[in-house]
């Protein structure tokens, strides 16, 4: 005797009432698409972990750049946007190192960037989640490596931009390295298993959040840092740092959502195409598709 199933829960009538709202209109159709996306990826799962990895994996690499390269751009940029004496966070003029030293910083700065390969992996799962493509072997672990310097390198070139003063033209250049930054890294991290036009579609939705991030940033970052550092000191900046950072993993995980829920002519995802019914039935001869035909109908006729 088979157990009986469970039956279903009704929906809410608001439910079912929105549901037949957004799917009465195209508009409406690619936000439900949007908000199921969002929760079968986990949103704030894969943005806290992306968070963490940025944290723990790109800022050391920047820090470890900051010994042979001149940050006095990042620098004024941060104290410009975001009222911060830089001071405070970085240390001032080391002493001159002796070739022990130098030699034991090179390899950790070898071992930091090694290590920062965790956020381009993390980056790669959640883009696999998104768009169902197989995960990097280490046969491409130089892809990793790839991901990271160019998040890493778009720092500087975006606060270079930042500094001409001009308003338009920090949009306009700030969006286009977003777009392609944001387009380079899926790329690199899907071996070519989606779509140019989604890549693209992907990276200038990421630019233009990330867009209305850095507006926002600049109005009310400034007042929200100085009351946490009046009230927690140099932690106060660090943990409104790790904030901020949550808010811009939150816009790489929705941005590709969003294009996927925009989009209806994607590359299909890692897998083996497999033989259907109607192309089983197609390969047959004509007079077995009839006979079979004939023989579903007497069935049908009986029953």
């Amino acid at each position: 005797m088979v157990p009986p199933t469970e039956q279903p829960r009704p929906k809410n009538a608001v439910i079912l009432a929105l549901e037949a709202h957004l799917s009465s209109n195209p508009v409406g159709r690619v936000v439900e698409r949007t908000l199921v996306g969002l929760a079968q990826i986990e949103l704030v799962d894969r943005a806290m972990t992306l968070a963490a990895q940025m944290f723990t994996s790109v800022l050391p690499v920047l820090l470890a750049a900051s010994i042979v390269a001149d940050t006095t751009v990042v620098r004024r940029t941060v104290r410009d946007r975001f009222l911060i004496d830089t001071s405070l966070l970085l240390p001032g003029d080391a002493p001159p190192m002796i070739p022990q030293t130098a030699a034991f910083g090179i390899i950790g700065v070898i071992m930091v960037v090694i290590s920062g390969t965790s956020f381009a992996r993390a980056l790669g799962r959640m883009y696999g989640k998104v768009w169902h493509t197989p995960s990097l072997g280490l046969s491409h672990a130089w892809r990793w490596f790839a991901v990271l310097f160019v998040v890493a390198g778009s720092i500087p070139l975006v606060a270079l931009i930042q500094l001409s003063q001009i308003p338009i033209l920090i949009l306009v250049g700030q969006w286009c390295v977003w777009t392609c930054v944001w387009a380079g890294c899926p790329y690199l991290l899907t071996m070519r298993f989606v779509s140019g036009r989604v890549l693209w579609i992907t990276g200038a939705i990421t630019a233009t959040l990330l867009t209305g991030l850095d507006i926002a940033s600049r109005i009310a970052m400034p007042r929200v840092i100085a009351d946490s550092y009046a009230h927690f000191g140099v932690l106060g900046i660090v943990f409104t740092g790790i904030g901020w950072l949550f808010v811009f993993a939150v816009v790489l995980v929705a941005a590709p959502v969003m294009a996927e829920a925009s989009m209806t002519d994607r590359v299909p995802a890692y897998s083996v195409p497999t033989a259907t019914s109607d192309s089983r039935s197609s390969d047959r001869p004509p007079e077995a598709n009839d006979s079979a035909g004939t023989e579903s109908d007497g069935s049908d006729g009986r029953s």
